[in-house]
């Protein structure tokens, strides 16, 4: 009776308790009651019986009595202990449930149960499954999957959701009705590949939100038959999904296939933020079939991604100027054109916002094109418009790292803190999450002080096996823990051996601690080691070189080697990271006073103090480390007491980079002043509650074998 009793409460709490906002874990408080309580039912159906005549002693054994005795008066003293004990483990899960912890968001690696208002006639293409027995076919099958969905997006009366989103959910097992609901589609189109050969068999299955079958069809064809297959797939389901559809426009000749076969991996790849191996297979694709107007243009995209060098770009601009030559009406090398002019020395950004949206009147699905006209329209000063198409992105590519990403920085920017965290949040739950949102949160941390939030984003990264342990290298140091950031930072290196930055990783902690002719040292024997010639560097490892001359004392070298890559009116031709040894544009200005330059370093400073002014105008900007930005900006102008001023703006907003600033010879001048000193030493105690914080919990938990544990799992699902 006790078991029967206590499963059926467990089930009634299990079923009730969510219903009524009671967290999870309080029926962890039910189950230890039970438990506990169990010796003590288990005693009492010794010791007594229960029948129609009530409570009775059960006969010893061993006695001739048959019938249960009536109850004696010690018995009713035991029976005063039984409830005694009751009542306590009563109280004590009454006590569990009210002290229970809330629930902790959705687990890594879940989906959330969120919905969107549907679009109309709106599809959303899975990544088609590969059941050929070469597993190389993987890139070809998602290529299929792309061209049919580009080819959808032809059809304009179709709502067609983007490639990232789309195949967002690849690997994972979240149901269709799920899917559709997340993306806000009223159909899902899914398939398989298997490329034998010349032989092809593509299946391909329509479903509607709720996962019910609506069109299906098998292609057995010839390789070369590829492209019609493509164009019948897109035909038949833009006629099922809209009531009438117009053909979509004639994408010119057809290209060489085993071109093609280079193009759909280097364009996988570069969707992977592979670049360098996308750009390889692209230039294959480019070799067989010079005349092929899409690879040129998705090879001079890929040139372009991050941050570029001048001789990246020049090849860019030929590559899409050689694309528009052999299809003056490829949208794609249009949209490539709108980016380059974005990201060419200096930028126009006006002229990017005309090809783009001239572009996306022809295809309003081309979420990329969506991203580069708002960030061309953010490039002008209007906010405003750069939101409003961010919005609109958002609907056709929920999931696009960088669409989100921009959204949720520019409602941060606003005030609008939580909505933009919770888009971040969402991101990061998502199965295959890009490092964007993380990178994203990690500055919003960083610049509100928030460095045990930092620590335990950082570790969900490494959790996930995101990109690199920089994040985690950074959060440790930022504490001065330079144990803690060292062990990441190598292993960083020996986690992930393709990421490029690497090579100059034994440079980052001695710099960090103000060791900067030994970082200088380290990060020139990568140089020549590796045979890199820094000016084909993107200009953030130009900017990190440049730095390290400055602060070692090399000006002459330091203003040879950023003059190249900051403008001399103040204007950022990268952006500058949480890293003080990133920032270029103060380093040059350093390095100007130091060598009697003084006019030029005021003209540098001034373009950058007039920023300061005109983004903090409105009293939006409340990161720390901006404010941080601003207020070395003003020092180096000699304005002590603004720097001062800017500074105590900059701890109480949660600038703590205090030990990253220790030996920062741009500050060593004010190292006596006492109000220098006060905020110092307000930064240094804030950082050291939060790092016992930390180190609290990091010995209760072994994460460092959470890591190879979710290390050797990945290792074992890719073999």
């Amino acid at each position: 009776m006790y078991v029967l009793g206590a499963w059926l409460a467990l089930q009634v709490a299990d079923v009730l308790f969510p219903g009524f906002g009671v967290s999870n874990a309080a029926i962890q408080a039910l189950v230890w009651a039970a438990v506990l309580g169990f010796p003590a039912a288990l005693v009492f159906g010794w010791l007594f019986d229960v029948g129609p005549a009530g409570i009775r002693r059960t006969p010893p054994a061993g006695s001739d009595a048959t019938a249960p005795r009536p109850l004696a008066r010690t018995d009713y003293l035991l029976l005063a202990a039984f409830a005694a004990i009751g009542l306590a483990l009563l109280y004590r899960a009454a006590e569990g449930v009210r002290h229970a912890p809330a629930d902790q968001p959705a687990a890594v690696g879940v989906v959330p149960r969120e919905s969107v208002a549907r679009l109309e006639n709106s599809i959303a293409v899975l990544p088609f499954t590969n059941i050929s027995n070469e597993p190389d076919n993987e890139y070809f099958c998602e290529g299929i999957s792309e061209e049919i969905l580009n080819a959808l997006s032809g059809f304009r009366q179709l709502n067609v959701i983007g490639r990232t989103s789309s195949f967002a959910f690849k690997g994972s097992d979240v149901g269709i009705a799920q899917i559709s609901a997340q993306l806000g589609v009223g159909h899902v189109l899914q398939g398989s590949v298997r490329k034998v050969g010349k032989q092809l068999r593509i299946s391909a299955q329509l479903l509607d939100e709720a996962g019910r079958q609506v069109w299906t069809e098998t292609f057995d064809r010839e390789l070369a038959n590829i492209f019609e297959i493509q164009s019948e797939i897109a035909a038949a389901v833009a006629a099922k999904v809209a009531s009438q559809v117009t053909s979509s426009a004639d994408t010119g000749r057809p290209p060489d296939l085993a071109a093609y076969e280079h193009f759909l991996t280097g364009r996988a790849l570069l969707h992977r933020r592979d670049s360098d191996g996308a750009l390889v297979e692209l230039k294959r694709a480019i070799a067989i079939d010079p005349d092929f107007a899409e690879a040129q243009a998705e090879w001079a995209i890929g040139r372009m991604i991050g941050d570029t060098s001048a001789t990246h770009l020049d090849a860019a601009r030929a590559a899409i100027d050689r694309a528009l030559t052999l299809q003056p009406k490829s949208l794609r090398a249009r949209a490539a054109q709108g980016l380059w002019l974005l990201q060419s020395r200096p930028p126009d950004p006006a002229a990017a916002e005309t090809i783009l949206r001239d572009v996306l009147a022809q295809d309003p699905n081309m979420s990329d094109a969506q991203l580069w006209l708002s960030n061309s329209l953010d490039a002008q000063g209007r906010s405003d418009d750069a939101l409003a198409v961010l919005q609109r992105a958002v609907r056709i590519d929920p999931l696009h790292p960088s669409i989100t990403g921009n959204l949720a920085q520019l409602l941060i920017s606003r005030g609008r803190e939580i909505e933009g965290i919770q888009i971040l949040q969402n991101a990061i739950r998502q199965p295959n999450p890009s490092y964007a949102p993380f990178l994203i949160l990690r500055d919003l941390y960083l610049g509100s002080g928030k460095l045990v939030e930092l620590n335990a984003l950082a570790k969900e990264q490494a959790l996930r096996g995101v990109a690199h342990h920089y994040t985690i290298t950074l959060s440790y140091g930022v504490l001065g823990d330079w144990h803690a950031a060292q062990y990441w930072l190598d292993r960083s290196v020996r986690d992930f051996p393709e990421f490029h930055p690497n090579v100059y990783a034994s440079a980052i902690v001695p710099a960090w601690q103000g060791q900067h002719g030994e970082a200088l040292q380290r990060f020139r024997a990568a140089l020549t080691t590796n045979e890199i010639d820094i000016s084909d560097e993107a200009d953030w490892i130009q900017f990190w070189y440049g730095a390290l001359l400055a602060r070692a004392g090399e000006h002459a070298a330091a203003i040879e080697q950023l003059e190249r890559v900051v403008d001399p009116a103040g204007e950022l031709l990268s952006q500058t990271g949480p890293d003080p040894q990133l920032d270029g544009p103060h380093a040059l200005a350093w390095s100007y006073l130091r060598t009697g330059a003084n006019a030029k370093a005021m003209t540098l400073l001034a373009g950058l103090w007039q920023k300061c002014q005109v983004k903090t105008a409105d009293g939006g900007i409340r990161n720390g480390q901006f404010l941080h930005y601003c207020a070395e900006t003003a020092l180096l102008r000699g304005d002590v007491d603004e720097a001062l001023a800017w500074l105590t703006r900059a701890v109480a907003a949660g600038w703590r980079d205090y030990y990253l600033r220790l030996n920062d010879p741009y500050w060593a001048a004010l190292k006596d002043d006492p109000r220098f000193q006060v905020q110092m030493e307000i930064v240094r105690k804030d950082v050291a509650r939060q790092r016992v914080e930390i180190e609290r919990i990091d010995a209760t938990k072994d994460f460092v074998a959470k890591v190879d544990a979710a290390m050797a799992a990945r290792k074992s699902t890719k073999r």
